[in-house]
């Protein structure tokens, strides 16, 4: 008895956060309703320098290979297209090794390197206010061809464009500032272009945790502190702002939230309306509100600000449960955002989710 609790909680050990049993082979989907892990075959992600990992591993590299909704993974390091190779039989299109980030006197332009990223078009800096949508845009096209049979592949696209747009808007509402504007102009066009060049793609729409606990964060950590005081500039006001600029930073990112939400009911609706059963737009809400929990570990221990290691795990891990979520997401399937969290096992008869737009109550963290 005693050597079958010690292999049983050895194997437990070596399981890590995955542990979910294998699946029989799932027959390929009538249409997007239908899409399951295992159908997906490449993954894409649109972003800044939160997707191309920037400092994740506390120095000056990308850390690409380790991105949470795009990077190559491994079973010490769950990412995205990792929890999808354990069902889908081939996935492409991951990064997969960590680089510094490419010109980094132009940053965003040309941050891309083409023997690594693979679609992982995210760029250090990258805001839609600096053009970076329509070149991320570019560099998919340019690079799909790389792919055999890329257009009636299953594929799942990640758009996370974001921080760097709403950085600056500290001290007036979102709904009276120009970058708002480009950025709501900014991520419709480029929801154009997917829908009208691609098939066979799931579109996430990523919102935004609560940014003002970066600074509280910072605040408690004397090294940070003097860091982002005398020597960094990192995002607006997160770095030495008021409460009051700081509790406009939250609001204007609860307002850019919700008009995520929009696109997506806004989309849902076009979609149905050309019979369009081989793409969806979802606004994936699962780190929204997210923030009062959160300590040191979630950031770079070089820069303080950008997303650790630790923190891309959990990244990557939210957005596969959020994707697999499909029966209560106004409760977010009772899911808690923390370091430990467990991914979503699926069975043969999951789903990603494809219905109408959900807006979630407040959350559940613990980290």
């Amino acid at each position: 008895v005693i050597c079958y609790m010690v292999a049983a909680i050895l194997g437990l050990a070596d399981a890590g956060l995955f542990d979910c049993p294998k699946l029989a082979s799932i027959p390929p989907p009538k249409n997007i309703t239908e899409l399951h892990p295992s159908h997906i075959s490449i993954a894409i992600a649109v972003g800044d320098s939160i997707t191309a990992a920037f400092s994740a591993d506390s120095n000056l590299n990308e850390a690409r290979q380790l991105s949470w909704s795009i990077g190559k993974g491994s079973e010490d390091q769950l990412t995205l297209p990792w929890l999808l190779e354990q069902y889908s039989p081939k996935v492409e299109g991951q990064s997969t090794k960590a680089v510094l980030p490419n010109g980094i006197t132009h940053l965003p332009h040309g941050d891309y390197h083409p023997k690594c990223d693979g679609l992982n078009v995210a760029e250090s800096e990258g805001s839609a206010n600096r053009g970076s949508v329509d070149e991320q845009w570019g560099l998919i096209m340019q690079n799909k061809g790389k792919y055999e049979k890329f257009d009636s592949r299953w594929k799942v696209l990640t758009y996370w464009m974001f921080a760097n747009d709403v950085c600056g808007m500290c001290n007036q509402p979102a709904n009276q500032s120009h970058a708002y504007t480009t950025w709501v102009e900014k991520t419709e066009d480029f929801l154009t272009n997917v829908t009208s060049s691609f098939k066979n793609v799931y579109v996430n729409l990523m919102s935004m945790l609560d940014l003002s606990n970066i600074h509280r964060i910072q605040q408690s950590k004397v090294y940070c502190s003097l860091l982002h005081k005398y020597i960094l500039k990192e995002c607006g006001c997160i770095d030495k702002g008021t409460p009051a600029q700081l509790q406009m930073l939250d609001d204007n990112i609860h307002f850019m939230n919700k008009r995520l939400h929009k696109f997506a009911a806004d989309w849902h609706v076009k979609l149905q309306q050309q019979k369009r059963t081989d793409i969806a737009i979802v606004t994936q809400s699962g780190f929204e509100g997210i923030g009062k929990s959160l300590d040191w570990t979630f950031l770079s221990k070089l820069d303080c600000f950008h997303p650790s290691a630790k923190a891309h795990q959990s990244l990557g891990i939210g957005l596969w449960n959020s994707m697999l979520c499909t029966e209560d997401r106004e409760h977010r399937c009772g899911i808690v955002f923390k370091p430990d969290m467990k991914p979503t096992c699926p069975t043969e008869k999951s789903v990603f989710y494809t219905g109408p737009d959900v807006i979630p109550g407040p959350p559940n963290e613990a980290w």
